[in-house]
């Protein structure tokens, strides 16, 4: 078990490393690509079915206790998550890149997902979980400000600012997106650690680390120029707070704000579809003679509005995007690989079911840690899932390798918290 977890914290700390690629070396050949991370998920889960079979031939009902511990909370939304993925596999008009991305953004998470979730049941705590994660954070924030101190070249060939940092990325909006959940991670964990009443060496290093940590993510980010991750850390930030407080008003109070949280975020789905509904509007009357990446989405907004008019139900197939958006682009010239919004995302790939799914599996994320007695890791989870969706409702915060994986440990984690305080 020892080597197994060993494995998952080797997998989480190096998430970024999906930049490796096959391809990238000359003594490297395979008909089907894959990246550093997918290798490392693959030994990780190949090690847990070895793992698994040796307890079985000790008499360990593992299947029973493997059940247990995925039936709940996201077993079925997960389930169909992941057929209507499979079917958009077979809709794609890029068979074989809508392959690659099946195995790398869905399939593999998933792998990983069973492995981590059949761990956490046998343990007390996630911080074991939690400390590769926030330090797979850390290096790709050090390289990023080591690329501002020694002045070095990025891995980025067109920035609109030069002086935007990438780390190990070759867009700068992918700190962003890596970082900011961690951040929130991270915030949890410190303020649960200072709430602990251990005390001594071991908490002051612990508290150092994280504190620098924390600094470190913000400073990157800030330095990434990605105003998407600003605003998301701003109001996820503030809503981590404001679970704080919550938990320590009466409850007539927390019943009154719990309905302010549900007409908050109907009155945000509805402002959504208002918004989109007249994006062609939107578009017509805002100046496109300085071009922005403000009116860039605008202009891909509008362009998936049409595909998604036409393949509402089914959608246009994983990969499909970029295949099929200069057909229906209006006044973005440029080819892209998403819609850049998470609904969009979803929608135009996956249909309006895979939509609903991978609405269905958040709402199953809220409804569980909502219920966590009061822990300063729930909030940060809580949050979490509030910078997703500020930040993805102008970038992607799903479709890429480290992000889905991500996503999924997020989701065994809550896992975890459910089964403890339901089991």
């Amino acid at each position: 078990m020892k080597i197994l977890q060993i494995l998952v914290a080797v997998t989480l700390i190096f998430l970024p490393l999906y930049v490796i690629r096959c391809k990238n070396f000359s003594w490297c050949s395979s008909s089907v690509p894959f990246t550093l991370l997918e290798v490392l998920i693959l030994i990780t889960f190949a090690a847990w079915v070895v793992w698994k079979v040796y307890l079985a031939k000790k008499g360990e009902k593992v299947s029973c206790s493997l059940y247990e511990s995925l039936r709940r909370p996201f077993f079925w939304p997960l389930v169909v998550f992941l057929i209507l993925a499979t079917i958009s596999l077979f809709i794609s008009p890029d068979i074989r890149s809508a392959a690659g991305i099946w195995k790398a953004y869905f399939i593999e998470p998933a792998l990983l997902f069973i492995v981590i979730t059949d761990l956490a049941s046998r343990k007390k705590s996630l911080n074991w979980l939690i400390l590769p994660m926030i330090f797979s954070g850390l290096w790709v924030s050090a390289i990023a400000i080591w690329q501002v101190i020694a002045d070095v070249p990025h891995f980025s060939l067109s920035l609109t600012r030069i002086e935007r940092v990438t780390s190990v990325y070759n867009t700068p909006n992918s700190l962003g997106l890596y970082l900011g959940p961690l951040f929130l991670l991270t915030s949890g964990f410190l303020a649960g650690t200072f709430k602990s009443r251990k005390y001594g060496l071991q908490k002051v290093v612990l508290i150092s680390f994280l504190s620098a940590c924390l600094i470190s993510f913000l400073l990157t980010i800030y330095l990434s120029g990605s105003r998407g991750a600003l605003w998301g850390l701003l109001f996820s930030v503030l809503f981590f707070f404001s679970l704080a407080v919550y938990s320590k008003v009466t409850k007539k109070i927390k019943n009154l704000l719990k309905i302010t949280f549900f007409l908050g975020i109907v009155a945000f789905l509805a402002g959504c579809f208002f918004y989109f509904i007249n994006i062609d509007k939107i578009v017509a009357e805002s100046s496109q003679e300085v071009r922005n990446s403000y009116i860039s989405r605008l202009c891909m907004w509008q362009g998936t509005k049409r595909i998604v008019s036409e393949k509402a139900i089914t959608g246009i197939g994983l990969s499909g995007f970029p295949a099929v958006y200069p057909r229906y682009a209006t006044c973005e010239p440029f080819h892209y690989q998403y819609p850049h919004n998470i609904f969009l995302n979803f929608w135009a790939e996956l249909g309006l079911f895979g939509l609903a799914a991978f609405l269905w599996i958040t709402f199953k994320y809220v409804e569980v840690i909502s219920k966590v007695p009061r822990s300063f890791l729930a909030f940060g989870l809580f949050s979490v899932i509030v910078y997703i969706f500020i930040h993805g409702l102008v970038d992607v915060p799903y479709f890429k390798n480290d992000l889905s994986v991500q996503f999924w440990v997020f989701l065994a984690m809550v896992g975890w918290f459910d089964n403890v305080y339901k089991g």
